[in-house]
């Protein structure tokens, strides 16, 4: 009798499964229906598919193979259905190269592709970058003596992830500019400022000081007063007069 309810299950349809992403804010990179085109493509899923072609495995390492996919289960239930759970990632800033190719830098410090469903409202990069191997991540370069001094990556994302996780920070500052010298500038949402950040060293401590001068130094002097502050020099706010 056992053998007979085991087979029956093995040879049960199951079809498409029950998706489910998992998003932050309103980041969908990846759709449902792109989901199952790619798993199709890869003649992992189908209408006619029973239990026993089911590959998990092989679906899962699949899912996670895709560039916007940050996590992915797949399980059956006793019923025979199954499920796909998956969460996608999330980008911190989008990087404009050199060669006029963009891409994103993500929360876990790794790079990912433009999508067509969806243009994530981060802050931008432009300048002296031209990042464009998707198997890079900050964690390589951090771990690597002879990356790490010639890399600008694994710095645009300590400022970039500083900024991302600052509510105030992240509402004031929408684009990063890398100068021939690799040295970091931002510019303001608010007035045409220049910020001449430098070098990522001391990131909390810049960013406190210029909290600092524009809660009490620019809501006395006025937005339009400077045109250049720097934070590179210890415990200064250096700013030059707009002509």
């Amino acid at each position: 009798m056992l053998g007979f309810v085991e087979d029956e299950q093995e040879q049960r349809v199951v079809g498409i499964p029950d998706i489910e992403i998992k998003l932050f804010e309103d980041m969908k990179f990846l759709s449902e229906e792109d989901v199952i085109l790619r798993l199709k493509d890869k003649q992992l899923v189908g209408e006619d598919k029973v239990y026993s072609e089911l590959e998990l495995e092989k679906i899962e390492d699949a899912l996670i193979a895709m560039p916007e996919v940050k996590t992915a289960q797949a399980y059956t239930y006793l019923s025979g259905k199954w499920k796909i759970e998956m969460s996608l990632r999330q980008p911190i800033a989008r990087i404009f190269n050199i060669d006029g190719s963009s891409c994103y830098l993500d929360k876990s410090g790794k790079l990912m592709p433009l999508s067509d469903n969806y243009t994530a409202h981060v802050i931008t990069v432009d300048g002296n970058i031209n990042e464009t191997d998707y198997l890079k991540s900050v964690d390589d370069i951090i771990n690597n003596d002879s990356l790490i001094t010639i890399e600008i990556l694994d710095d645009l994302y300590e400022i970039s992830n500083y900024v991302c996780s600052d509510e105030f920070l992240s509402a004031q500052f929408t684009h990063i500019h890398i100068n021939e010298y690799n040295e970091f500038e931002l510019i303001p949402r608010v007035g045409d400022q220049r910020i001449m950040f430098g070098k990522a060293k001391y990131i909390a401590g810049k960013f406190k000081k210029l909290e600092h001068f524009y809660n009490e130094g620019l809501s006395r002097a006025g937005w339009e007063m400077y045109d250049t502050i720097n934070v590179m020099y210890k415990n200064q706010v250096v700013c030059s007069k707009r002509n």
